[in-house]
């Protein structure tokens, strides 16, 4: 239900704004103070019917976003208005009038409470930040308060707000929750303004992290995450007064409101870009211009359901600033956001997201072989056209016979001039002779191509013609034909005044007709005649103009020019390249170039895919000619399936034979070979070569029968190692789509250079992996097996590179099972810590590869029919598979909360030490007690040392049981009945 508010002008009762939300609540005034500090609706009141208290502000607007959360949303909700018009009251509140952060926190620990007798395991994490004059401060570092501490902002923040060093607290209790708030609160920066003397001068950002993990109705474990995003922005104000008006502010006040104003100017930016967006329209959305905006990416336009709060003031001085408001307000209830439910399906995938603090690496872009293969594709067609020109006939028989007379005489004087030459080169050295031979063939050379380059230069002047686009800009504009008046036939035969050669070509593929008028019209043969103007598919007489882009077939790519165009001369001087020709076809076909993305990693992705995408259609044309029955598709890679850090998926080639039904995925570098050899044996095919196929081993369209694929991946985090720690994991293992297709059991556990593996009562954890630095390191890999593969894999194995390694640790093979058991170990000895080997535990991932042999297909035959994909499908074809790849640029890569793996292994580390110091507290007290039983006055360091030192309780009672019997030196019993301790 929609509710409107009227905004009048204090000066103006004609001017009028009207502006629609979703709900609307009047707080200031109507209401009365209750004994216990509340503010309540006052009856006496005109305004006491309407007024919204704060419990009424919850229940409407943050209980149903918290319901959200519950359900595995991502939510977020901020409140956003000029200083001084509550924000901070809403979100914060004040005494006993708790705004909507605590009342959230308080009613999600109540569910908990209520959830207890069921079989859920929740957790929350807390996280506070604020951005003060574009730093990022963590108010829950207890330093912050005194130091105001600044921690540099992360330049990708995704799912949630952090930064580095950012405090995220596990809390376990609601009294833990508010009193991790009140701290942050506390240590939010605040100063007086002459609007408001408790102005918060900074965003606050709060993010609550809730995880219920849980049995699913299939017995396996799963986990909802939702990210809670609770945003206090900081109040906006007017600059411009600085006399002494009645919000002025100098000095280090006014560099913070001119910070907030920008932060907030660029908020406003980015919601107005948004909504935009939401109308269909095509606009970039500028979030890196602030951090601000950066934060609040995923909580604007992303995965989440986001509610804002707009406070305004309803005094006639503010009125510009209300307005303001409301006109922000009405922007950002224009945005669509697409939020879904965050179910982790298996809980026990660990990934890491720490590679948001890495700075990201450029890649060395690898030189493609295309430049010889496009020269050659060139020279050949050029040499097909040269070969097919008409040639004057010869002279008949008849003929031949009434001029030998003629012929005989103009021999024999041809050959007295050859006579003559001789003589006079007998004359000559042999180094005059060569000079003047190549003084010769250069000069006519020179005088050819100088003719030849000015009747096309006249030709181009005064005709339309088409000119060829090529990935090699050395190659472009080398082929050109001349559209001549009258009919202009393209295609393969050699009756084709315009002769291309290529895949999907057809004998006689198109005509160009040049009316007496010059208008240039194009029309397709037949329906099996492909060809695409500007992108689009051509299916009727269509007008050329200039700068036209055309492709013929997969592979031959054009750009129209039309000196005679009127339009050529004003309007239309777009500089057309092979790039911006393939981007067109592939954008029309649903390849999404153009995001908020201005990176290098994705302008070398774009860049690797306009290469591949024309490549992939030209293989596939190929196949379908040459009844390969094999099919070539686009797919980007996440980086984690490769065993690789990054941000970028890449782009791979995925590989489907018909016949045997296997699937390869090639890598760019050996699809581009591959493609070599396919043009090649086109090539002969094309000429009429008998032997233009080869056997099965060399047939660059199919793998070995034999050859082993990467079936899976699964990552796992090697952190609890550098704490001494076992780990025991189920992990997810993914296909290259990022999708789940089974399970991986793995252990790894600390022991001794034996192989003796250490257990609980050994306690050889450590409390920070510096500790290691320097000693032997000595733990044990067990893969056990998978769960759920594939059933087309048989010769199933795994193997992994530790740290330096330089060769893959390798499992035995196991036969045809969707759950192979491996129960394979590895005992891994380092003699000395190093640091490096420190930093890899703590921060490397041990990607573990499952590959395997792919069974065959039943009845495989290398005969058995065409591929069943039609020529007159391939468009519709490469439309869905745009569709597919961008969808998978999204998706590729299962996304998961960032946090989720520090919160485990913190968890770990934090129930270690807290029954050490819990060891060492039992320890002392022990010790007091003993002394105060046996009036001791002195008491030698050492026994304090072990005790403290110690790490089991049998080893604490050996060292007190020592002191009970004298067995320590220096310790003398107080005769004067103190219980007073002294240490020397």
């Amino acid at each position: 239900m929609e509710e409107g508010i009227i905004l009048n002008h204090p000066e103006d009762d004609e001017n009028r704004k009207r502006f629609i939300y979703d709900r609307i609540f009047w707080s200031h005034d109507g209401f009365t103070e209750a004994q216990n500090g509340l503010f309540v609706a006052d009856n006496n009141h005109p305004n006491g019917e309407i007024y919204a208290d704060q419990q009424c502000i919850f229940q409407t607007l943050a209980l149903p976003l918290l319901n959200n959360a519950w359900r595995g949303y991502n939510v977020s909700l901020f409140c956003y208005g000029q200083t001084g018009s509550g924000k901070s009251f809403t979100m914060v509140g004040l005494g006993n009038n708790k705004g909507l952060v605590p009342r959230i926190c308080e009613e999600l620990f109540n569910i908990i409470d209520n959830r207890k007798g069921m079989d859920i395991n929740t957790e929350v994490n807390l996280s506070m930040l604020e951005l003060y004059s574009e730093n990022v401060r963590d108010l829950l570092d207890t330093e912050t308060a005194v130091k105001k501490k600044g921690l540099k902002i992360r330049e990708h923040p995704v799912k949630g707000f952090f930064a580095e060093g950012l405090i995220r607290c596990t809390v376990l209790s609601q009294k833990e929750i508010m009193e991790k708030f009140e701290q942050g609160v506390t240590n939010r920066s605040i100063s007086a303004t002459n609007m408001n003397e408790t102005s918060s001068r900074s965003h606050m950002i709060i993010t609550i992290t809730l995880s219920q993990r849980s049995m699913n109705l299939n017995g396996n474990e799963e986990t909802k995450t939702s990210v809670i995003n609770l945003v206090d922005l900081a109040g906006s104000e007017r600059l411009t007064d600085l006399a002494g008006g009645r919000n002025s502010v100098t000095g280090d006040r006014f560099r913070e409101s001119v910070a907030i104003n920008q932060s907030l100017s660029c908020l406003g930016n980015c919601i107005h870009a948004l909504a935009e967006k939401a109308n269909g329209r095509n606009v970039k959305v500028p979030y890196r211009e602030s951090v601000l905006t950066r934060l609040l990416m995923n909580a604007l336009g992303g995965n989440s359901k986001t509610a804002m709060i707009a406070n305004i003031s309803p005094a006639d001085i503010n009125y510009d600033e209300t307005l303001s408001t409301l006109r922000y307000a009405d922007r950002a209830k224009q945005i669509q956001n697409f939020a879904k439910i965050n179910i982790d399906n298996t809980d026990k995938i660990i990934k890491d997201l720490k590679e948001e603090n890495e700075k990201l690496k450029k890649l060395l872009e690898k030189e493609a072989n295309q430049s010889a293969v496009a020269a050659a594709t060139a020279a050949a067609a050029a040499a097909d056209a040269a070969a097919n020109q008409f040639f004057p006939l010869s002279k008949s028989s008849q003929s031949y016979y009434d001029d030998d007379k003629i012929r005989l005489e103009e021999e024999i004087q041809a050959i007295m001039k050859e006579n003559e030459r001789k003589l006079n080169e007998l004359r000559q050295t042999y180094e005059e002779r060569l000079q003047r031979e190549r003084d010769d063939q250069s000069h006519k050379e020179l005088e050819e191509n100088r003719k030849q380059m000015e009747k096309e230069k006249q030709e181009k002047e005064t005709n339309p013609y088409l000119s060829n686009l090529n990935f090699d800009e050395q190659l472009v504009d080398k082929i050109i034909y001349i559209i001549r008046t009258g009919t202009n036939l393209i295609g393969k035969s050699s009756d084709c005044p315009i002769q291309l050669m290529g895949p999907m070509i057809q004998d006689h593929h198109a005509v160009i007709n040049r009316t007496e008028n010059e208008k240039i019209i194009l029309e397709r043969i037949d329906d099996e005649c492909r060809i695409l103007l500007n992108g689009d598919i051509v299916t009727h007489k269509v007008n050329l103009a200039h700068n036209d882009r055309l492709l013929f077939g997969t592979s031959q790519l054009f750009v129209f020019r039309n000196p005679l165009d009127n339009q050529n001369s004003h309007g239309n001087s777009l500089n057309v390249t092979y790039e911006l020709a393939q981007e067109e076809i592939a954008s029309k076909s649903g390849y999404n170039f153009h995001n908020d993305d201005n990176s290098f990693e994705q302008a070398l992705l774009n860049k690797e895919l306009l290469e591949l995408i024309p490549a992939v259609e030209e293989a596939n044309a190929i196949s379908e000619e040459l009844e390969k029955m094999v099919h070539f598709e686009n797919v980007l890679v996440s980086p984690i399936f490769l065993g690789k850090i990054g941000r970028k998926p890449e782009p791979y080639v995925h590989v489907l034979n018909s016949n045997t039904g296997q699937e390869f995925l090639w890598s760019k570098e050996k699809f581009l070979d591959r493609m070599y050899f396919m043009k090649q044996m086109y090539h002969f095919y094309e000429t009429g070569e008998e032997e233009w196929d080869v056997p099965l081993e060399e047939d660059p369209f199919t793998e070995n029968l034999n050859a082993e694929c990467l079936i899976g991946t699964a990552q796992l985090y090697l952190q609890p190692l550098a704490y001494m720690i076992e780990i025991k994991e189920h992990l997810s293992v993914n296909d290259f789509t990022g999708q789940e297709i089974g399970v991986i059991n793995i252990e790894i556990i600390p022991c001794d250079e034996n192989g003796q593996e250490y257990g609980e009562q050994d306690d050889v954890y450590v409390d920070t992996p510096q500790e290691l630095l320097g000693k032997s390191l000595n733990f044990i890999v067990k893969i056990i097996g998978c769960r759920g593969l594939p059933n087309k894999f048989t010769e199933i194995y795994v193997k992994y590179l530790m740290f330096i390694d330089e060769n893959y640790t390798i499992s035995d093979k196991v036969g045809v099972t969707v759950n192979p058991n491996f129960n394979f170990k590895k005992l891994f000895h380092y003699s000395h810590v190093t640091q490096p080997l420190i930093d890899y535990l703590k921060e490397g991932i041990l990607n573990i590869e499952i590959w395997g042999r792919q069974l065959l297909k039943s009845g495989y035959s290398i005969t058995n029919g065409r591929y069943e994909t039609g020529k007159e499908m391939l468009q519709e074809e490469l439309s869905k598979a745009g569709s597919e790849l961008m969808n998978g640029f999204k998706m590729n890569g299962r996304v998961i909360d960032p946090n989720k793996q520090s919160i485990i292994v913190e968890l770990l580390l934090l129930k270690k030490q807290q029954a050490r110091m819990h060891q060492r507290i039992d320890n002392i007290k022990k010790l007091i007690e003993i002394a105060e039983k046996q009036r001791y006055r002195l008491i030698p360091v050492e026994i304090l040392k072990e005790l403290i030192f110690t790490t089991s309780a049998e080893s604490a009672d050996d060292i007190l049981s020592k002191m009970l019997n004298d067995g320590y030196p220096m310790m003398m019993k107080n005769t004067n009945q103190s219980t007073t301790c002294t240490i020397s």
